[in-house]
């Protein structure tokens, strides 16, 4: 069953602000019908399994996916982007 989260929920779980949020759907990055929903004029659903594709992955990265990655001890902007909390994880910050 898919699952749908508000803009807070989501705010919350990926740690963007709801503004950026909100400028991601007003630039087109998140796609009305496909990204999330609006069911009345006011409120906004997004697809957590579109979100999660959108992010990269669509199952959550662990530390072992991201040091597999980690490539000759350089974080780089691509690979911060991508994995960015697991390296924080490994490199305790």
């Amino acid at each position: 069953m898919e699952e749908y989260l508000t803009i807070t929920e989501l705010s919350a779980r990926i740690k963007f602000s709801k503004q950026s949020l909100y400028n991601l759907i007003h630039k087109g990055t998140f796609v009305l019908g496909r990204h999330y929903l609006k069911p009345t004029r006011k409120k906004i659903l997004f697809k957590w399994s579109e979100i999660l594709a959108w992010m990269g992955d669509s199952s959550v990265l662990n530390e072992k996916n991201a040091a597999e990655s980690f490539e000759g001890g350089k974080i780089t902007e691509t690979s911060l982007r991508t994995h960015g909390d697991n390296y924080r994880n490994l490199i305790n910050i």
